[in-house]
């Protein structure tokens, strides 16, 4: 995958994740390095609570992972979670596997341009 590709398709916005942090770029990368180190532990977990079929689990890993790609303006990734949790919130998981399958496509975009930016 090459930057254009992903600049066109907008994963993240960083000159507004820089704004939320007031311009502080070693806060920005901060949050960056910790979402790139967590992000595969909650995939692991929404992974797994979609497998066991444990709606509140679903619904705490999707919000957890939701929080994180906000601050990035990541808004593919972030709708793709707020489906995930609204299922395991309402207890209602059917189409998980579908929803998970878009999150985590999503989250490849999400990591591979937070990579490009640390670079």
């Amino acid at each position: 995958m090459n930057n254009k590709d992903q600049s066109d398709r907008n994963v993240v916005d960083l000159e507004r994740a820089l704004s939320r942090v007031a311009g502080d770029e070693q806060m920005l990368n901060e949050l960056v390095e910790i979402f790139l180190a967590e992000s595969p532990t909650w995939l692991e977990q929404i992974e797994s609570a979609v497998t066991e079929e444990d709606p509140e689990g679903v619904f705490r890993a999707a919000h957890d992972i939701k929080g994180s790609t906000e601050v990035f303006c990541a808004e593919a990734a972030t709708q793709a979670a707020k489906q995930l949790e609204r299922m395991g919130h309402d207890d209602k998981l059917d189409g998980a596997d579908e929803a998970l399958g878009a999150l985590k496509a999503e989250l490849v975009w999400v990591r591979n341009a937070l990579e490009d930016y640390l670079e």
